[in-house]
């Protein structure tokens, strides 16, 4: 089994531990973890490093504020 951390990319804040699943549907990236749980940003995956197992996801929050 296979599960990543998942952060944000313009600050690497963690947005979920030990994603299981990642979506990216409808202009959001929809995150859910080993037990579920299920988060959702407006955004999209920025990048999926499978060999250290990290995820980043661009959120329009972070696009607005760099603008």
């Amino acid at each position: 089994m296979c599960l990543s951390n998942v952060y944000r990319a313009s600050d690497n804040a963690l947005l979920m531990e030990l994603a299981a699943r990642v979506e990216e549907q409808g202009g959001e990236v929809i995150l859910r973890d080993l037990f579920g749980q299920v988060r959702r940003f407006p955004g999209t995956i920025g990048s999926i490093d499978l060999e250290n197992n990290i995820i980043k996801v661009r959120t329009q929050e972070a696009s607005a504020a760099e603008a």
